[in-house]
């Protein structure tokens, strides 16, 4: 069965009549998202849970979906989607592996820079926080996202941002965990690279080496200067990113605070990155500063 022959009611039918799916929201090689919502839980007491429910049809996948599973169950953090439910249901003959995780109202950040352009200081700021803050949730498990970028930021119409898409995280306490990962360079240019997304990974990370939390710093940077840009620092080019890349320099209407910090987490030495615990403390003193400027100013 094909994505596009998932209807709603068949879904439903699958899931015990539990749920009310929606729109299709989501497609891609993992499998597909849908809009739902939960009416009951497994022991059928009452629920009303808006969820993001995911369906995986590829059973190479089950390594990958069983380390999100367990790093949602184990995590609980504002900044990172809540798992609502998981579990198998069979869809048209087929046993297939289903997440419904919270759904989160607003816009990915990669729509917001779509949409209105690059984003000022202050707006940047509070989203930096709290992403950093939730890679810092992750590490305290000593799990690397490894795929972090515009598209994987979830904007709350409430406020606050929201890391998503676990799918492809890689925890540090796994067994298999010391091989090292395959060079972006020794996969064909059709080939669709196994682990996150070319543009946004560390030099680190293109040349397969072992990873820690200092990957996802990199990458949050790049986010960061792509979201004060209003365009990606490299168009994409990933071999640009090999020696690292500066913020200095750049026209940017933005704190020298901001630019300093920038250019350490885009530094190419992973240990040249700075200390993960203080870095949503950071932003958030960068933001207090900035608001206390407006004040003296207004």
């Amino acid at each position: 069965m094909s994505f596009e022959e998932l209807v709603p009611a068949l879904i439903e039918a699958a899931l015990g009549r539990r749920y009310t799916v929606g729109p299709q929201i989501a497609v891609g090689g993992q499998g597909v998202v849908f809009r739902a919502t939960r009416t009951s839980g497994p022991d059928h007491t009452a629920a009303n849970d808006l969820v993001a429910l995911k369906l995986y049809f590829y059973p190479g996948q089950a390594i990958r979906i069983q380390r999100e599973i367990a790093a949602m169950e184990s995590l609980s953090h504002p900044a990172l989607a809540r798992l609502v439910e998981h579990g198998y249901c069979e869809i048209a003959g087929k046993r297939t592996r289903y997440i419904a995780c919270e759904f989160i109202e607003g816009q990915s950040l990669k729509q917001r820079l779509n949409i209105g352009g690059r984003l000022l200081e202050s707006e940047l700021l509070p989203i930096a926080r709290d992403i950093s803050a939730a890679i810092a949730a992750l590490w305290s498990r000593r799990i690397v996202h490894g795929d972090i970028k515009p598209s994987n930021i979830m904007l709350r119409d409430s406020g606050g941002a929201v890391l998503i898409d676990l799918g492809i995280l890689r925890s540090f306490e796994e067994e298999n965990a010391i091989r090292p990962l395959r060079p972006v360079s020794s996969f064909a240019p059709e080939q669709i690279r196994p682990w996150g997304t070319p543009g946004y990974f560390s030099p680190e990370q293109a040349r397969g080496e072992m990873l820690s939390c200092a990957s996802d710093i990199f990458s949050l940077g790049i986010v960061m200067l792509e979201s004060l840009q209003g365009w990606h620092p490299t168009n994409y080019d990933q071999s640009a990113l090999a020696d690292g890349i500066r913020a200095s320099g750049r026209k940017l209407d933005v704190s020298t605070g901001l630019l300093s910090l920038l250019d350490k987490m885009l530094l190419p030495t992973p240990r040249s990155r700075g200390k993960l615990t203080k870095l949503s403390s950071y932003f958030q003193m960068l933001q207090q500063k900035l608001e206390e400027q407006f004040a003296r100013g207004a």
